[in-house]
């Protein structure tokens, strides 16, 4: 036993280590192919994110390192820089200074996936959760429901012999 939470521990400190991998950004022209839309303010305080642009890719990490993609497919995530605040899914400030970035977004969880396209209710298929409670729950509450009619009506009817 001592044993495994021995290697436990060291995959779990292995795992801590490992740096935070690079938010590689694709620019696209098209709203409709970006994964997220954002706009670019001109103060920090009124963005959400402040991010730094690197030169390389091996510079950059975390949430709040930007590295541009030229290539669409290598992109971590296809973002379109909106002129509209309104319209935008994140604020962001482009930072000068690499200590100054921070970000809590995660842009990777805003990827488009094609399992949505293809299968949006898959979920609903695997894990029918709403009929398994109501077969837990329901059959239970029905019982009841004939316990409290059964004795309503006997009372019902010691009051209607008693007249």
């Amino acid at each position: 036993m001592q044993r495994k939470l021995v290697l436990l521990s060291v995959l779990v400190g292995l795992l801590a280590a490992v740096p935070a991998s690079a938010v590689k950004v694709y620019k696209t022209t098209s709203e409709g192919l970006a994964d997220v839309k954002v706009y670019e303010t001109s103060s920090e305080g009124l963005a959400d994110c402040l991010v730094f642009v690197t030169s390389s890719e091996g510079l950059a990490s975390g949430d709040a390192k930007w590295y541009f993609e030229t290539s669409e497919g290598l992109a971590d995530v296809k973002i379109y820089f909106t002129s509209s605040e309104g319209l935008a899914d994140k604020k962001i400030y482009f930072t000068k200074s690499e200590g100054l970035a921070k970000c809590d977004v995660d842009w990777k969880g805003y990827k488009k996936s094609n399992a949505d396209y293809l299968a949006p209710s898959l979920d609903v298929l695997q894990f029918p959760t709403d009929a398994l409670i109501r077969r837990m729950v329901l059959p239970d509450f029905n019982r009841r429901l004939d316990v409290i009619g059964a004795q309503d009506q006997l009372n019902r009817n010691k009051v209607t012999e008693s007249r």
